[in-house]
């Protein structure tokens, strides 16, 4: 079935208790992976429990189709209800996917488990979105770039629950700024958060100057060395970049949440290029779009980094955000040290 407008939300909220597995795609891939997030928490009470879960990706499945009906019907160790995500960066297995999607939907005794696919931008030719949304137990949700009345909701809301408001000029300012991608949206808001004190300021305010001096930039000459020299595998200029951006009292977390913006967008180039881009054209159909001036760095990170190491890359960073956000908690280590691991792996990989 496919879910449009009004009914999105609703369906998200609450799945139907029949539904076996839904197909989140669109241009908007952190949107995408946000809604996955939620249905996943509706579809299991432990998604991370490895007994009870499956993780495949779209290079599982092209080596071994037959690998999905295999996880769809396998039983639980112990009788809980099993979960398969599939993240889905090219189709070469499409036909074989689709053809496993309408089988469950046909006989939905064999489905053990339920399934969620992230995928990118597919179009309506695609066998896989056709199978999810021609079936009466599957569905296919669009994922497509906010609004500006979506980002300003997003924003008053995430800062609200921060006990911070925002003048009115400063989110004028702010909004067109964060225009992409719901995730690295959801990253500038995170960073500014962070900035305003999480919540543990009285009369917390975000101001135009707030704007200016975080979200357009004010310390990105020094955070992108950070960035740029790790990602490339300059180990010792990463080091003394860092170094410098320590002594000039640089957040921590804003270098640790730009560093997750950067994977990010690599990621979402990458998806790109499995679609059959050439990498220059990936590159500019980001937003915002690289820097002129970054183009060349951008493009030689796409080389060195393959998509699963940036995954795992992305992965170690959102452990590493959780651990600062203890009490106590030593900041400029746990940053130093994904600083260090990820500038060691592109220096074996130049």
């Amino acid at each position: 079935m496919k879910i449009t407008g009004g009914r999105v939300s609703n369906f998200l909220n609450n799945p139907p208790a029949d539904i076996i597995g839904v197909l989140l795609f669109g241009p908007d891939r952190g949107l995408a992976k946000e809604r996955a997030e939620g249905l996943i928490k509706k579809f299991s009470d432990n998604p991370d429990d490895a007994f009870n879960s499956s993780v495949l990706t779209s290079d599982d499945l092209t080596a071994d189709p037959a690998r999905l009906a295999d996880e769809m019907s396998a039983l639980s160790m112990f009788g809980d209800q099993r979960l398969v995500r599939l993240r889905l960066d090219h189709e070469r297995s499409g036909t074989a996917i689709a053809k496993i999607i309408k089988d469950l939907d046909t006989h939905p005794d064999k489905a053990a488990a339920r399934l969620v696919v992230e995928a990118g931008d597919l179009t309506p030719r695609s066998a896989i979105r056709k199978a999810f949304e021609a079936g009466g137990r599957f569905a296919a949700i669009g994922c497509y770039k906010d609004s500006a009345a979506d980002l300003a909701n997003l924003i008053r809301r995430e800062l609200t629950e921060n006990a911070i408001e925002i003048d009115r000029d400063a989110l004028d300012m702010w909004v067109p700024l964060l225009e992409g991608d719901r995730a690295l949206s959801r990253n500038e808001i995170e960073k500014m958060i962070l900035y305003k004190g999480y919540g543990t300021v009285p009369d917390a305010r975000v101001t135009i100057d707030d704007i200016k001096t975080l979200a357009a930039g004010a310390q990105a000459a020094s955070i992108d060395d950070i960035i740029m020299s790790a990602m490339n595998g300059q180990t010792v200029k990463c080091d003394d970049a860092f170094k410098r951006a320590i002594a000039g009292k640089v957040n921590i977390a804003v270098i640790l949440l730009s560093l997750q913006r950067h994977i990010s967008r690599l990621l979402e180039a990458g998806a790109h290029m499995s679609a059959g881009e050439r990498p220059e054209s990936a590159i500019k159909a980001l937003r915002p779009p690289v820097f002129r001036m970054q183009e060349r760095m951008f493009l030689n990170h796409l080389r060195i980094w393959p998509m699963k190491a940036l995954h795992s890359a992305l992965s170690e960073t959102l452990s590493a955000e959780q651990k600062l956000k203890s009490a106590g908690a030593p900041g400029e280590a746990i940053v130093g040290k994904i600083l260090l691991t990820i500038s060691g792996f592109a220096e074996k990989r130049r």
